[in-house]
């Protein structure tokens, strides 16, 4: 990429209208970040940073959750018009409802409010990530393949193919820039096949749907509308992509080739290279066992981290432990077919917020003790062989009591999740 310093907003640019799915009022303002900031997101008191672990992508739109019972719906769009415009780091915020508006289906709306609110370059370089071999994911008769790029830029190819309609058939390349997305990317508008109108309603999703803002396919024509790009289908499906994509919070040096794929195909592989990042950029990690136990006093068995390998003091951490079927827990615990247990997942995420959380106490002799685990959710069975990255970001600290949000993946996928509180401690020979 020519441009290699980072971009954020120059003042808040904000939106309204009608969800798409929800079909109810809704509104976000994006608000400037600094560098290295990336893109949040915010609804009332929960703020997340984009990950793919946190979307998903199977109900027919990109659902980031903010917590277990907190979801913004249909993201995809504005997203795509943060990444497709340059812009790295900003706050969104949803100040109503639990869906940003669907405005005209496209996301050329959401790039005129940005360029309105103006894209300020910033002194941190742009971080671009060149894959060392070719990332794939795929699921059914979809795929996509990010392959490394030499000269560090963006190009997708798309391959549509719906058999319902010639309108929706073809395939194009485009070289993503903030000039080629604005102009031929960005004014594409979502649609759907009339056939499948109806299932969709019944499903709860659409009710913001109008000839207006969706582009009704009707065998060779288009129901009370028009095209206003050719293989406009085509372009639509790249846009939804590049938005997908952006819950990498990344800037990517590859040509991605994709079949057919959609929502949930285009997430995870946003997952693999996710993990191609962090197996590239910390083969190693950063603290080996002698670093973690200088800070925890835990020993085997109990010691249920091995490496560090991203670490923000008092703001997040990503932590690896790697599964065998020698480890003493999988001997007992449902032998026949050995499970990690939940609570020992908890508990390996407790660890790592202590790492986080004990920063600033270096050389204090200072123990995080866990109080409690509220929110707490199990959604993956792990196992031997498994390699688990477990994450943590802090929430708050009052006095010494420390609250973190922490969870636990698999393969890209959440295994356990919870909200986990600590009290800072002196360790002494009587604790």
């Amino acid at each position: 990429m020519a441009d290699e310093k980072q971009r954020t907003l120059v003042k808040t640019a904000v939106f309204s209208g009608k969800g798409l799915h929800t079909g109810l009022e809704a509104a976000v303002r994006i608000e400037p970040a600094g560098p290295d900031a990336g893109l949040t997101l915010r609804a009332g008191d929960l703020r997340e940073r984009l990950r793919p672990a946190l979307s998903d992508g199977t109900r027919n739109a990109n659902t980031f959750r903010l917590a277990p019972e907190t979801e913004i719906a249909t993201i995809e769009h504005l997203l795509s018009a943060l990444w497709g415009t340059g812009i790295d780091n900003a706050e969104i915020d949803v100040v109503q409802g639990r869906e940003p508006p669907a405005l005209d289906g496209s996301a050329a709306e959401y790039v005129r409010g940005l360029k309105e609110a103006g894209i300020v370059e910033q002194e941190a370089p742009r971080k671009v990530f060149v894959p060392k071999n070719p990332v794939s994911a795929g699921r059914g008769e979809g795929g996509a393949t990010a392959y490394p790029a030499a000269d560090r830029k963006f190009r997708i190819t798309y391959l549509l193919d719906y058999p319902e309609s010639p309108l929706a058939r073809g395939s194009a390349t485009f070289e993503i820039t903030p000039e080629s997305y604005a102009g031929e990317i960005a004014p594409a508008r979502t649609f759907v096949m009339r056939e499948h109108a109806e299932a969709m309603l019944q499903a709860g999703l659409g009710r913001g749907a109008n000839p207006q803002n969706t582009l009704v396919i009707d065998g060779d024509k288009v129901v009370d509308n028009r095209f206003r790009l050719p293989d406009e289908c085509l372009r639509h499906k790249i846009l939804d992509l590049v938005g997908d994509l952006a819950v990498l919070n990344r800037r990517l040096g590859v040509h991605v080739v994709a079949s057919k794929s959609g929502h949930a195909v285009n997430l995870e592989l946003a997952a693999a290279l996710e993990r191609a990042i962090r197996e590239t950029e910390n083969p190693a990690g950063i603290m080996d066992f002698r670093d973690i136990t200088d800070i925890l006093p835990h020993r085997y068995p109990f010691l249920l981290i091995d490496r560090v390998i991203e670490l923000e003091e008092k703001r997040r951490i990503v932590a690896v432990k790697n599964l065998t079927f020698n480890e003493a827990f999988f001997q007992g615990h449902f032998p026949g077919r050995p499970i990690l247990p939940g609570v020992l997942q908890i508990e390996a995420l407790a660890q790592a917020g202590a790492i986080m959380m004990l920063g600033e106490f270096k050389g204090k002799g200072k123990l995080a003790v866990l109080m409690s685990a509220d929110d707490v959710k199990w959604r993956r069975r792990v196992i031997p062989g498994d390699r688990l990255f477990l994450h943590a970001e802090f929430v708050k600290m009052k006095s010494r009591i420390g609250v973190v949000r922490a969870w636990a993946e698999v393969e890209g996928e959440i295994s356990t999740e919870a909200t986990i509180k600590f009290a800072i401690i002196d360790a002494n020979p009587d604790f």
